[in-house]
């Protein structure tokens, strides 16, 4: 029998398994040299292409670099330089394609993960594959559709609900953080009253005729397929964020011609896996410790400086709609960082000196590890401003299970590895509902911050079209809140028109401006929201209101000791909080003139001073790309991504053991586990 620790959070929802499909890696000659021949660089390549499977793996997720590698190795591409760069993007694909969990095209996909008295582990070969449109390929095709007066004749059209009117003039988003600006002519006018709600193209240009007789058809059909290309309205073709494949809304004809569009793949495994609940209970562990240890208990300063602004202007409990209160000059607009993206200054804080101490005591003492006890998480979370006023009410958890063997799993001989912590429950799974029907109805019955609110769900396009996917989640709530899409109204669907904001005893809240009724918001979505280029402000600012007071759990914050070129693991029981973590700058290696050799002796100096071992995980954005040291490949390839980086730092987190994945055959894996708050 499993023995229960008291924690502020426990399992909800379906968990899930992320896995490799493959579990090992297409064989690779050794690496050419610099300054190798073309002809070394297309053996390479030859010889790796010649993997039939990884061949048809990396050309479904890029064409392009399938057609570079084949046009390299038929004798079409004779420049080296060339060739070289084709030979490390290919090398990235080849290491993620057994060493990387995360679900990306044919490379590694999921699975419902169930917990009981045992493991059981049965991963079989039958995956299935589940096929919808490119984004960008769908979104030319759309585009070419609504340029059509003659395609569009039998379509919808209404007005996008993300636009803004200021000083004649309207502003509707655009591709990520940009916009258009439109002057307020009569007949945009007209258009913006006849379309407010959704309206036949065919009855919406004839409308038009109607009033402007002098105006020939040509030109109405252009300034119509003018306000579609620049968003401003949004037609029926484009499938609101809770339909998972967009084709399903499509006449026949369009239907017919997206089926002839580059796909994107989703990855449902033919597996079937069971944890011990002993690793369920060190997830509710490290959620409740990670939430005891955020820099944030009760709120971010962007948005305890945005509720003072409101508090100021409005006072409490005074319903101002949410059009209103985020202009920026009718209202106080939205929070700092939320339309253009910033970084407000952040004092040192109290938090930060005890952890600047304990980084700092930690590489003085040569120790990879510290182990955290309940009295440095008291200090901490003191330090951090106490014990939160609400606890934030869900959220997921994305771990690795380190265990050599099924039976060593069963002992409890085994370490969970935390990777992150999203913001709610459905933020990892949301994109895979439409994988495992079903799966979403238990997120109906989530816990809210205000006991009395009633869940919706948040609807949404990514603010960039490649993105578009990771936004579709099926409908789990009873309510939708749409923004910026094609809706028809009904009864379950609010916009942000319907929508007001107040704020009591200083928290924040949403209500329905026709009931007062409370709202919060669950976005089923992976997209970060402070990738404000990703995502519409408006979405943002009602997906995160509600919450906006409660702790922000995330991955652990080092805070200013971020900066420091070494952090160590932090550990509580089995659990693996945050792994020891490297910064380094090229500037304290040789130019990228220098020969391979040259640069890796000095790599290596510098990891010996550092105590950092040769395996290793590099950090790109919210990625990890597993490196070995020792092959001139992964040299190679971490030389390339420091050339690249802007910054000219590369992050690099320790890699778990070589046999960490023993219980799940050498699989590369992580699971996700929906969490709510206990009651």
């Amino acid at each position: 029998m499993t023995r229960r620790r008291p924690t502020l959070y426990e399992a909800t929802g379906q968990a899930m398994l992320r896995a490799a499909v493959h579990t090992t890696e297409p064989a690779m000659p050794p690496w050419p040299s610099s300054t190798a021949p073309v002809e070394e660089w297309r053996a390479w390549l030859r010889t790796v292409w010649s993997d039939t499977d990884f061949r048809q793996t990396v050309t479904q997720a890029s064409p392009h670099l399938a057609d570079q590698v084949q046009g390299i190795i038929d004798g079409r591409t004779p420049k080296a330089r060339r060739m070289r760069r084709a030979a490390l993007a290919t090398a990235r694909y080849a290491i993620r394609y057994a060493r990387r969990s995360t679900p990306f095209g044919l490379f590694a996909g999921v699975a419902p993960l169930g917990f009981g008295q045992a493991a059981s582990v049965r991963v079989g070969d039958e995956h299935q594959v589940v096929a919808r449109p490119e984004p960008d390929g769908l979104e030319k095709m759309l585009s070419a559709w609504e340029s059509d007066a003659a395609c569009m004749a039998d379509a919808e059209v209404c007005v996008n609900t993300l636009i803004r009117q200021r000083d004649q003039h309207i502003h509707v988003p655009s591709e990520g953080d940009a916009e258009f600006c439109l002057a307020l002519s009569p007949a945009l006018r007209l258009v913006l009253d006849m379309a407010r709600s959704p309206i036949a193209y065919r009855q919406l240009a004839e409308k038009l005729a109607a009033e402007f007789p002098a105006v020939d058809g040509t030109a109405r059909d252009r300034l119509l397929g003018e306000l579609l290309r620049v968003r401003l309205l949004r037609s029926s073709l484009r499938a609101p964020a809770t339909v998972a494949d967009p084709t399903d809304v499509l006449p026949p004809a369009a239907r017919a011609q997206a089926a002839g569009l580059r796909a994107a793949c989703d990855l449902r495994l033919d597996a079937d896996v069971r944890l011990p609940e002993q690793v369920l209970t060190e997830a509710e562990t490290a959620a409740t410790v990670l939430a005891r240890l955020v820099t944030h208990p009760n709120g971010t300063l962007t948005w305890r400086r945005w509720i003072e602004q409101f508090s100021e202007r409005y006072g409490e409990n005074t319903a101002v709609p949410v059009d209103v209160a985020t202009d920026p000059v009718r209202g106080v607009g939205f929070p700092a960082g939320f339309v253009t993206a910033s970084e407000p200054p952040r004092p040192m804080s109290r938090r930060d000196r005890l952890l600047l101490e304990l980084a700092g005591t930690a590489a003085a003492e040569g120790s990879r590890t510290v182990t955290v006890t309940g009295a440095m998480i008291d200090e901490l979370e003191a330090a951090a401003g106490g014990k939160p006023r609400d606890a934030a009410p869900h959220l997921e958890l994305a771990a690795q299970v380190h265990a050599t063997s099924v039976p060593a799993l069963n002992r409890g001989d085994f370490r969970l590895r935390v990777l992150t912590v999203s913001r709610s429950a459905g933020s990892m799974t949301g994109r895979f509902w439409h994988l495992f029907p079903g799966t979403d109805t238990a997120y109906a019955h989530l816990p809210t911050v205000d006991p009395e609110a009633e869940l919706a769900q948040l609807s949404f396009h990514a603010g960039r079209v490649a993105a578009d996917l990771l936004t579709r989640a099926p409908q789990a709530l009873p309510r939708i809140v749409s923004v910026g899409e094609f809706r028809r109204p009904a009864p379950h669907v609010l916009f942000p028109r319907d929508l007001a904001v107040s704020v009591t005893d200083g928290r924040p809240q949403l209500v329905e401006s026709a009931t007062g009724k409370p709202l919060e918001l669950l976005a089923p979505t992976a997209i970060n929201f402070q990738w404000n280029n990703y995502t519409p402000p408006m979405a943002r600012f009602l997906g995160e209101i509600s919450r906006a007071t409660s702790p922000q759990v995330t991955w652990f914050d080092w805070g200013a000791a971020w900066t420091l070129p070494f952090t160590p693991a932090l550990t509580y029981r089995r659990t693996i909080l945050t792994t020891a973590r490297w910064k380094i700058h090229s500037r304290t290696l040789p130019a990228r003139t220098a020969p391979l050799q040259q640069w890796a002796d000095q790599l290596h100096a510098w990891r010996a001073r550092f105590r950092m071992p040769e395996r290793v995980l590099l950090a790109e954005d919210d990625q990890q790309l597993p490196l070995d040291l020792a092959r001139d490949i992964d040299l190679d390839l971490l030389r390339a991504y420091l050339d690249a980086s802007p910054f000219s730092i590369a992050t690099l987190h320790d890699a778990p053991p070589p046999d960490a994945d023993g219980w799940i055959g050498g699989r590369a894996h992580s699971i996700v586990v929906p969490l709510a708050r206990r009651s």
